[in-house]
């Protein structure tokens, strides 16, 4: 596992535009950073420097370490931080640094049911979960994923419907209406309870009112794990 403070440094190839707000970031792989699917790490532009800014930002990474290179997502608007739109300006062959990989938003056993549960940008770490999944031809019993965006605009989209039809043990479910959301999180903690894991993924706000959903349905706290993005409120 990499050094903890321990700084790599990435090389930028190409920006991906998943919707009209969210954009993933591709660069070349440090051959000594390494990192597992579900963490997250902090990132540095080393091409920018904004006053009174920290000048980096926590982002999970959305590739695994088998794809080869390092890819983190963000959602950037007209009312983001000067240091998330100087993403948008970065070129080829300009660099940024990652630190730390670290977290447990893991998935232990695909033999029991799973519910992974996302919204908006919290998608991020879910991609590497599936991947990684993928990459070890990993058939899962049962492994719902409820990926909510009021938006109607989903990242990845394209690659997790592939995976959908690739894997009969996998149920994905891309939801636009929030009601609609909540529903489908209670009818599968119904019907799975205390034998599922339950992975939330999204705004502090948002986990937090998921897992008290989740507890008020009697699944125990045990069973629920949470990556919570900070700054998406």
């Amino acid at each position: 596992m990499s050094e903890l403070n321990k700084s790599y440094e990435m090389v930028f190839r190409k920006m991906i535009m998943e919707t009209e707000e969210i954009y993933s970031f591709i660069f070349e792989k440090p051959a000594d950073l390494n990192w597992k699917p579900g963490q997250h790490g902090i990132f540095r532009n080393l091409e920018c420097k904004v006053e009174g800014d920290k000048n980096y930002r926590i982002f999970s990474f959305a590739s695994i370490v088998e794809e080869d290179f390092v890819m983190f997502s963000t959602r950037i608007t007209d009312e983001s931080t000067d240091c998330k739109r100087k993403l948008l300006e970065l070129k080829p062959g300009d660099k940024m640094t990652a630190e730390d990989p670290q977290g447990r938003f893991r998935i232990k056993d695909f033999n029991k049911p799973i519910c992974l549960l996302a919204g908006g940008i919290g998608i991020t770490p879910i991609r590497a979960l599936l991947q990684d999944m993928d990459f070890n031809c990993i058939n899962p019993v049962d492994l719902r994923v409820l990926y909510s965006d009021d938006r109607g605009a989903f990242a990845y989209e394209d690659t997790l419907k592939w995976l959908n039809k690739k894997y009969d043990g996998l149920h994905l479910k891309l939801i636009s209406d929030r009601n609609e959301f909540m529903e489908e999180i209670e009818s599968f903690a119904n019907d799975m309870g205390n034998n599922s894991d339950y992975l939330i993924s999204g705004t502090p706000g948002m986990n937090k009112a998921i897992t008290g959903k989740l507890l008020s349905l009697g699944v125990e706290k045990e069973n629920i794990k949470t990556d919570n993005f900070i700054g998406y409120e």
